[in-house]
């Protein structure tokens, strides 16, 4: 493992540590470091999509709310930033690393070391364990039955990787550019299962009328992040301002407001959990 990968998502219980006064010029009071933005004022956001349910709602030019969305506007309060701007930025970019000169990226994002070359990441403001969705009613309990899915998932992600990897699906998947793909097929009946982060899964389902729901989840330790550009001197500030947005309470009022999913005593126990083999 990488040296920045070494140290960057550790358990979400790591969010939790207390965080050290410090910083000036643009830097918040209780964030560490010095942040300093491309433009003087502004912090500037990457995302892939929008809206996205339970992560941004509304448009680029015209943001109406969303755990990312409000995570923006926390992380430039804590900057002394009076402005946050939003660009939208194919996924494909940006997990090649080019975040179409945003200061950082918050699209529900997970670390994995080909991204860890043209990508630096900060600790983990979710858990993030791939989780299956599947229409109402399907059931999906165990891994002969997972295997036996007609998958969908999105093309490059760590969740393409992990399906291939560890679930071995029995038919061809689906792999395709964009989780709305996915979600068309899905709703069709020209797949069963559509693998996702465990967030995104629960705001997805919750979104849906009933039509959707979150079969089953897989064990990991992956979360998702925000990713700035490689070698960014922005690294610490950012980190100490997530930290201090996770002791203060804010990201998980965040989660229980836009995703339903409560980040204290672990996220969606309810829902069966599938070991794969090792």
């Amino acid at each position: 493992m990488s040296r920045r990968g070494a140290r960057r998502l550790a358990v979400v219980g790591a969010l939790l540590l207390v965080v050290g006064c410090g910083g000036n010029d643009v830097t918040a009071n209780r964030a560490a470091g010095r942040f300093r933005p491309a433009r003087l004022g502004v912090l500037r956001v990457a995302t892939a999509q929008l809206p996205a349910p339970g992560f941004w709602e509304g448009t680029a030019a015209n943001p109406t709310g969303g755990f990312e969305w409000n995570l923006a506007q926390a992380l430039a309060s804590r900057f002394g930033l009076n402005q946050v701007e939003v660009v939208e930025v194919p996924f494909q970019d940006l997990v090649a690393g080019d975040l179409g000169g945003a200061d950082l990226a918050l699209s529900q994002l997970t670390f994995s070391e080909g991204r860890d070359r043209v990508l630096d990441f900060s600790t983990p403001y979710l858990p993030g364990k791939p989780a299956i969705l599947t229409r109402a009613g399907a059931r999906v309990n165990d891994m002969e039955t997972a295997r036996a899915q007609r998958w969908s998932v999105r093309r490059r992600s760590t969740l393409e990787r992990f399906l291939n990897d560890k679930v071995r699906p029995k038919k061809p998947v689906d792999v395709v550019d964009t989780r709305e793909e996915s979600l068309d097929a899905l709703n069709a009946g020209r797949v069963d299962a559509v693998l996702l982060d465990l967030p995104v899964a629960s705001a997805i389902a919750s979104a849906s009328g009933g039509r959707l729901k979150v079969a089953a989840q897989f064990p990991s330790d992956d979360n998702l992040a925000a990713a700035l550009p490689d070698h960014s001197s922005n690294k610490d500030a950012v980190d100490s301002a997530l930290r201090a947005l996770a002791t203060d309470g804010t990201l998980g009022r965040l989660a229980d407001r836009w995703l339903r999913v409560a980040l204290t005593g672990g996220l969606a126990q309810d829902i069966p959990v599938i070991q794969p083999p090792s």
